[in-house]
């Protein structure tokens, strides 16, 4: 009778998550926005970043801005995310996002990429992340998994909302993992945008080279050992330039006021895009 009762309930919420109610543990775009402006003070007050004049950050911000300005309007009307790009000052090789829009790149990948098409890559993925509400989806799927199957039937049938922004710890802000699902759809949106905006896909390939020269580092081989196979991703990305017949624009340098170490690469290979809400091991709350 206990088995039957279960299937039952299984197959209710199985039924109910594919409904609108099933989004009451998702954060709205107004909550994720005030989640990620919270966070990115946060980073600001307790991490070095870079101040506005410096060349190295208004790069990245002409480069990000660039890509945001080709989001259709029809999205930013629905999703007002607030856009925002900072530098680092860290030799850490990684960049990472948060809810609603602040982004995040460290000094030391940026000196390790060397044209704009490599950080419009890197840039693309984490804007994807934003744009369709990853760490969002993330959250609630937590959610559900941690109140379990009677406490969700019971929510669901009062047709409440489960969402509280209060509760939102900061930790869990900065290491909520994204499915494989997620970055596989970074991948794919983080190309299309900055091959819409200009850039040279191949671009995504070096950033991919630099990782895995820098493979050596703990914090690299932890990042990439969360990720989607590599070279299933190489394959992916291959097979998309293979079989565009786009005239892609050469690589354009960027100023060696931004970058000091770098290489650009004749292969073409897929990075293992930069995840947003890793681990940030240098600082014990916000810890990536």
């Amino acid at each position: 009778m206990k088995g039957t009762c279960l299937l039952v309930a299984l197959s209710l919420t199985a039924a109910v998550s594919t409904t609108a109610r099933a989004d009451m543990f998702k954060p709205s775009v107004k909550d994720q926005i005030a989640l990620g402006q919270k966070a990115a003070a946060s980073v600001r007050k307790d991490m070095r970043v870079l101040p506005d004049s410096d060349p190295r950050v208004k790069a990245v911000r002409q480069i990000g801005n660039r890509l945001v300005s080709l989001i259709p309007k029809s999205e930013r009307d629905k999703k007002p995310f607030q856009y925002t790009f900072d530098v680092i000052d860290s030799p850490e090789i990684n960049a990472f996002a948060l809810p609603g829009g602040p982004i995040f790149f460290y000094r030391g990948l940026l000196e390790n990429l060397q044209t704009e098409d490599q950080v419009a890559g890197v840039l693309g993925h984490e804007l994807a992340h934003i744009r369709y509400e990853h760490w969002a989806s993330s959250y609630a799927n937590n959610q559900k998994r941690q109140l379990g199957l009677s406490v969700l039937l019971v929510l669901l049938n009062a047709n409440s909302t489960a969402f509280d922004i209060a509760s939102v710890s900061d930790t869990l802000l900065f290491t909520l993992p994204y499915s494989r699902s997620n970055e596989n759809g970074a991948d794919k949106a983080g190309y299309d945008l900055m091959v819409l905006a200009r850039f040279n896909p191949q671009g995504m390939a070096d950033v991919f080279r630099v990782l895995k020269e820098k493979g050596g580092s703990s914090k690299t081989a932890e990042w990439a050992s969360s990720h989607p196979d590599a070279d299933r991703r190489i394959s992916n990305i291959e097979k998309r330039i293979a079989a565009s017949s786009t005239q892609y624009p050469a690589q354009t340098r960027l100023g060696r006021s931004v970058q000091s170490r770098s290489f650009i690469s004749t292969k073409r290979t897929l990075p293992v895009m930069l995840s947003t809400f890793d681990r940030l091991k240098s600082r014990p709350v916000f810890s990536l």
